[in-house]
C-alpha cells in the first residue's frame, strides 16, 4: 500500500496560499482545488485511510490566480500573499485522532494529522467540489487554520 501511495500522481490544480496582510481576519493558509485536483486528493485520502500504518505524500501546488484570490476577497483581492510550492499530507496513525497541525516550511507546507482530522479533510475537499467554501479546519492555534474556498473553475 505504501508503494501505491508513493506512486500516486496527484493531478489537477491545488491552490494554496497565505495572506501576509490582514492576519486578524485571515491568519492561516487557504486552499482550493479544481475538480480534477479535488478528485485526486480524495483518491489519496482514501488510500491513506485504508492503509494500516502511518503514511505521507508530498505533491506540487500552484499559485492562486486573480479569480481565486477574489473569492476570499481579502482587501478586495489585493492583499499581499505567498504560496507554497509543495503540500505534504502526513497521517500519523499513532497520534491523537483529532490532531491537526499546519507546519510552514518556507516554500512548503506540511499538514500533520490524525485519523479523525483526515476524515475532516476528506469532507472539506468534497464540500469544495460541491461549490461550498468559506469554512476552515483548525486546532486552537491560529497558525493551524486551513481555510477552504469554492473554486470558480468547477
Amino acid at each position: 500500500m505504501k508503494e501505491i501511495i508513493n506512486k500516486l500522481k496527484v493531478k489537477g490544480k491545488i491552490y494554496i496560499w497565505k495572506y501576509l496582510e490582514n492576519s486578524r481576519n485571515y491568519p492561516g493558509w487557504n486552499i482550493t482545488t479544481d475538480k480534477i485536483g479535488g478528485e485526486s486528493l480524495l483518491e489519496l485520502i482514501d488510500l491513506m485511510k485504508t492503509f494500516k500504518w502511518s503514511s505521507k505524500k508530498t505533491f506540487q501546488t500552484i499559485e492562486p490566480n486573480k479569480n481565486q484570490l477574489n473569492v476570499s476577497n481579502n482587501r478586495n483581492g489585493k492583499a499581499e500573499w505567498k504560496s507554497a510550492q509543495n503540500l505534504t499530507l502526513n497521517l500519523k496513525k499513532e497520534i491523537e485522532p483529532d490532531f491537526w497541525e499546519v507546519i510552514d516550511k518556507g516554500n512548503d507546507i506540511e499538514i500533520l494529522l490524525g485519523n479523525n482530522s483526515l476524515l475532516k479533510l476528506e469532507n472539506s475537499i468534497k464540500r469544495i467540489l460541491n461549490n461550498e467554501g468559506d469554512f476552515a479546519i483548525s486546532s486552537n492555534d491560529d497558525e493551524n487554520i486551513l481555510y477552504f474556498w469554492w473554486n470558480l473553475e468547477n
